[in-house]
């Protein structure tokens, strides 16, 4: 499990939905066009791990692809965008 802490990285609302999304690849670049053109706020740097969204009361979290599985399964993360090469 890499370093990033869900918990951690900022004040956890009851009220807002936590998405992993994957930090790089093709899926990464597939979910961040679906979820913008969704209408959510996209992060500004590629180096940001999370992007708190409070007009849909969403913060994404950006992982590495074999991280979200972890972080969904251990209820740190509400849901995550994967495919099958958790590996």
């Amino acid at each position: 499990m890499s370093a990033f802490r869900a918990s951690g990285s900022s004040p956890r609302s009851p009220h807002l939905l936590r998405v992993a999304v994957p930090n790089k690849g093709a899926l990464s670049e597939s979910a961040a066009e679906i979820l913008s053109e969704a209408g959510y706020r996209r992060r500004r740097d590629s180096k940001d791990l999370t992007v708190v969204d409070p007009s849909n009361n969403v913060e994404f979290f950006f992982l590495r692809p074999k991280d979200i599985a972890i972080y969904v399964g251990s209820g740190e993360l509400d849901l995550g965008i994967t495919g099958r090469d958790l590996a």
